[in-house]
């Protein structure tokens, strides 16, 4: 299984590519799954506390499931490591899982911006593609291909063939940049800023 993540600041392009790439990669016969990490410390799938499985899990049931026809949800009561979740998802037998945000793993990168000063605090050494809105009117940044993935969805799926190896457990956590909130914006007091 193949692993990569996407990042950026909100509204620049992040999850338009990770919606063209999931197609993209699925009609060439791969297996796509994704995470979104969510940076809210107050979310909840499950909103409705009075809902069968909102009892069972104010129960104290650690792991719920809800079974249906053409859906299965897990809804555990914790949050899980990137290497839980990776592993849990290798069970499926996936080629590919797209990393939406979650600034702290250590993955192969796309960096989807608006303009090239949001470049430095999410570059890391694993950064291998610049794409989202800025991609509209750059070609390069630094060492980097700016790719618009609508354009040219080629060019960066070869990209990923060839940059994302195949994941190796445990993920290397990074330090979080200062300018990417570890929450989100209803969260935050002042409610300012871009969030990642």
């Amino acid at each position: 299984m193949r692993v990569f993540q996407i990042v950026g600041v909100r509204k620049s392009g992040k999850t338009s590519t990770v919606e063209l790439l999931i197609g993209q990669l699925r009609t060439r016969g791969f297996r796509v799954g994704t995470v979104k990490s969510i940076n809210c410390p107050v979310f909840s799938i499950d909103q409705r506390k009075d809902s069968n499985t909102g009892r069972h899990r104010k129960a104290g049931a650690e792991i719920v499931v809800a079974a249906g026809k053409n859906e299965t949800d897990f809804l555990f009561s914790h949050g899980l490591s990137i290497d839980r979740i990776l592993k849990y998802l290798a069970l499926e037998e996936l080629d590919f899982v797209i990393v939406e945000g979650g600034y702290q793993y250590n993955l192969p990168r796309i960096v989807c911006l608006k303009n090239t000063d949001e470049l430095e605090a999410r570059r890391t050494d694993k950064t291998f593609a610049v794409s989202g809105m800025i991609s509209n009117f750059m070609r390069k940044i630094e060492d980097l291909d700016v790719i618009n993935a609508f354009e040219e969805p080629e060019k960066l799926v070869k990209l990923i063939m060839t940059e994302v190896p195949e994941v190796s457990f445990p993920i290397e956590l990074l330090p979080r940049p200062e300018c990417c909130r570890n929450y989100c914006g209803r969260c935050s007091e002042k409610g300012t800023g871009e969030t990642c």
